[in-house]
């Protein structure tokens, strides 16, 4: 659709991210707006989209890890697309500076409108020693395929060993959090681990430890209680040690220390419990944010203060009819984008803004085995029943169709063919510590941690 603006000089609008806000936002922005008129630049240090709600599968092997991204130029085609790292804001003279991946100087854009989508980090608290140089995060690909690779290496390094208690300790993995994230890293991690372990003769299934802790007295506080007791209830049964009320006080290369006072060794711990604002919002100083450090914006999603710039995504504190603030969730990302879009096309129009409102339809947890706990429209649904519409609902908002199809073909392959234990060699750099924004394009270095004392 068209804004109907006659051809002359071009106004530019810049998304920054591209993450689910940014990416759906720039599509939207592309079908609605004029390109003789309107110049559309996103920048993104990476030229994809990742589907992170399928992370944890990519990680273990189930789906194809390219097939969970999706390349940025499919969502907005013949418009501006900058590999870049953002590195300041001046909304005074309404210009962006970045530095193209590659480069060594860097260069401004000026923009008419901006879209902040940057999304967000991993919360890392600085009262926990040995997290950042011992610990392992899920925000990117790259820490998907690490995390697996390791899982196969330590059982290549138990297939070795004879006491079964070392084998133990290098099979123990610990994961911190019990929100979506951590519960399908802990049920997903402990299947595949479980069924890798009968190709390692000298290894026995059983000596798979996982142990996920959370601090609060419940896991998976976004769903019903019933939701959450099911999920219990089926690890607990498949052997996973579920602790609430417990997290970690110390970690180290071989050993995680709890709040408890238990000294757990282990040598990987996944930090799942939480997540923070991206820290060029605090370089921004025109940026209203709240007590958490997030960009506090109106309902239509103009960030509070400007009549051109706009925050959607986790980068965004959102509030509902009733003061609620939305959740931070791949979900709202995916409307409050286009919704951007389009209050930006009104506004240009000169008609009236729409507040976002938007009803969550459902949410997830897939934990392995076929299973998945699954709540739509107030319904709930567990067991296989559940893990069907688990890769139904993220089948069908898998951008493009070739991606559809690819996801489709890796589903039917992984229920009739077993997935292989082997590792694909892509790491995390040793320089880089978790909780970091982003990992440096092309950028593959060797495991960090040390694998034995």
């Amino acid at each position: 659709m068209s804004t109907g603006i006659p051809a002359g000089a071009k106004r530019r609008i810049v998304i920054l991210g591209g993450g689910f806000g940014g990416a759906y936002a720039a599509q939207e922005l592309s079908r609605r707006l004029n390109r003789d008129s309107f110049e559309i630049t996103l920048i993104d240090r990476n030229n994809y989209l990742l589907f992170d709600p399928l992370l944890v599968e990519a990680g273990v092997g189930t789906i194809e890890p390219r097939h969970v991204v999706v390349p940025i130029r499919k969502f907005m085609p013949k418009s501006d697309f900058r590999m870049a790292d953002v590195l300041g804001v001046n909304t005074e003279l309404r210009q962006v500076t970045y530095r193209v991946v590659g480069r060594d100087e860097s260069e401004k854009l000026h923009y008419d409108h901006l879209v902040f989508a940057l999304g967000s980090i991993t919360r890392i608290p600085d009262n926990i020693p040995g997290l950042k140089e011992h610990g392992f995060e899920l925000k990117s690909l790259a820490d998907a395929v690490e995390l697996r690779d390791r899982a196969i290496r330590l059982l290549e390094l138990a297939n070795t060993v004879t006491e079964e208690a070392v084998r133990r300790e290098l099979l123990r993995i610990v994961v911190i959090g019990a929100n979506f994230t951590g519960v399908e890293i802990a049920g997903e991690y402990q299947a595949f681990l479980k069924e890798a372990a009968k190709d390692y003769p000298n290894v026995n299934p059983q000596e798979i430890d996982v142990l996920l802790l959370e601090f609060s007295d419940r896991i998976l506080p976004a769903v019903h209680q019933n939701l959450a007791d099911w999920v219990v209830l089926t690890l607990t049964q498949r052997g996973l040690d579920i602790r609430t009320k417990t997290t970690v006080t110390e970690i180290g290369p071989d050993y995680a220390l709890l709040t408890t006072g238990e000294r757990v060794s282990t040598h990987t711990v996944v930090w799942a419990a939480g997540i923070a604002p991206n820290p060029l919002i605090a370089k921004i100083p025109t940026f209203p944010t709240g007590q958490k450090g997030y960009i506090e914006c109106e309902r239509d999603l103009r960030v509070k203060g400007f009549d051109n710039v706009w925050a959607v995504g986790d980068s965004a504190t959102v509030y509902d009819e009733k003061g609620r603030p939305y959740a931070a969730t791949a979900q709202n990302a995916t409307r409050q984008g286009p919704h951007a879009a389009k209050n930006i096309v009104a506004q240009i129009n000169g008609e009236p803004l729409k507040p976002f409102d938007f009803n969550v339809l459902g949410s997830f947890a897939a934990i392995g085995h076929h299973a998945a706990a699954a709540e739509f429209k107030g319904r709930h649904f567990t067991g296989f029943i559940g893990w069907v519409m688990y890769r139904g609902a993220y089948l069908m908002k898998m951008p493009t169709f070739p991606m559809k199809l690819r996801l489709l073909m890796d589903w039917i392959l992984e229920l009739i063919l077993p997935t292989e234990p082997v590792q694909l060699g892509v790491h995390r750099p040793e320089t880089r510590q978790i909780g970091e924004v982003a990992m440096p394009a092309n950028d593959f270095g060797p495991n960090k941690v040390t694998l034995l004392r």
